[in-house]
């Protein structure tokens, strides 16, 4: 039996551990931890997947800006225990947390991955809509997903991290 819960406090310590031991150093070295460097994950949107009440998985996002200041949020990092892949966690708690995230009013989501793998929840290369990374190392595996109509309406500029963790401004969505 397995469930999917927002991370709790005393998650934290184990999250980090199996982020680790799934990642490895690209954790803390890659383009997309330097964008989430100095800020905190955004409120309610990080996840984890219990089985018998082991963590097995996690999710978390980040507050993030595109150009002179639209708010976006930034999937990642996703992790599964190395014993549990290959059983669809990491689908669910996609699905889950996007869903989660639009009907909290966030309305842009970034990430640093493959298109192929990341094609299927809707996302889409950045690169076409004048969207980019401020250093070249991964520009083209940059993906965005727009999850309200028009959100990515005339946008542009490169993604940088938000040191505000990432509420969604109301009056966007009027």
């Amino acid at each position: 039996m397995f469930s999917i819960i927002e991370e709790r406090a005393e998650d934290q310590d184990d999250v980090l551990q199996l982020a680790r031991l799934s990642l490895g150093n690209r954790l803390t070295d890659s383009p997309a931890a330097r964008m989430r460097a100095r800020t905190g994950p955004v409120p309610g949107l990080s996840m984890i997947v219990l089985e018998n009440d082991q963590l097995v998985g996690t999710i978390r996002y980040w507050p993030m800006l595109i150009g002179p200041g639209t708010k976006a949020i930034q999937l990642g990092p996703v992790a599964i225990h190395p014993d549990h892949r290959g059983r669809g966690f990491a689908r669910m708690l996609i699905r889950y947390s996007l869903d989660r995230a639009q009907a909290l009013g966030h309305r842009l989501v970034v990430l640093i991955g493959d298109h192929a793998l990341y094609q299927r929840y809707g996302f889409e290369p950045a690169l076409p809509h004048g969207i980019v990374l401020p250093e070249v190392e991964d520009r083209d595996r940059l993906q965005i997903l727009a999850l309200t109509s028009g959100a990515l309406d005339g946008l542009s500029g490169a993604v940088r991290g938000d040191t505000i963790p990432s509420l969604p401004d109301r009056r966007l969505l009027a």
